[in-house]
């Protein structure tokens, strides 16, 4: 591979080793190695199309639904299930965003960290511990945008404003990166127990 002249093998080094000084178990090892990944290669391609054919019916059937039912559905299309008629199997296709903060979110942490400093002047910290956590960041320094967000979902009262204007920051600074498409399958095993049909390899 790679410019390599007959005869030769490329070490882990990029020196040419000549095949004749390299050990038969290594040379057994190294062709094994190539073709178990040109066959995943080829298997994840295959995969791929798999999924892509498998969601473009099933987005086809959803447009046929909404003509159907004279909806125009516009946009990214959402989570469905879909079922058999005798509800054995079941496909399911979910669409998940990844999101991150934008630079918004310093304003929105400077408003609470004063909110939590009045609330906690003179008196328990234990609330101001527990907020800033959700600010930490993680190994590679990133923010976990999901653990800010749920701080809106607390009932939280402030006649200051401030809490409430943070929020409303926090909101506005979210933006999606991109977002993935998933399908999956189901079927029900002897017992009528719904069981996933895996194509993890690692679980075959």
């Amino acid at each position: 591979m790679n410019n390599v002249p007959d005869g030769y093998l490329k070490d882990g080094k990029g020196n040419l080793v000549a095949i004749a000084n390299i050990k038969q178990t290594d040379l057994i090892k190294d062709e094994f190695v190539k073709k178990a990944i040109d066959k995943a290669l080829e298997m994840q391609e295959t995969l791929a199309e798999f999924k892509q054919s498998l969601m473009a019916e099933a987005d086809d059937f959803i447009e046929l639904l909404a003509q159907e039912h004279g909806v125009n559905l516009g946009g990214k299309k959402g989570n469905v299930t879909l079922r058999t008629f005798d509800s054995q199997l079941k496909v399911t296709l979910q669409t998940q965003e990844r999101i991150e903060l934008g630079p918004e979110l310093s304003l929105a942490k400077e408003l609470i960290d004063q909110c939590l400093d009045e609330w906690t002047e003179g008196g328990n910290q234990n609330i101001k511990a527990i907020v800033s956590k959700t600010f930490n960041t993680d190994k590679q320094g990133s923010l976990n945008p999901q653990r800010i967000l749920a701080l809106r979902k607390l009932e939280i009262s402030d006649d200051s404003g401030k809490w409430t204007k943070a929020m409303n920051i926090i909101a506005e600074s979210v933006g999606v990166v991109d977002s993935t498409r998933f399908i999956r399958f189901y079927k029900q095993d002897d017992k009528g127990i719904e069981q996933a049909v895996s194509l993890d390899i690692a679980k075959l």
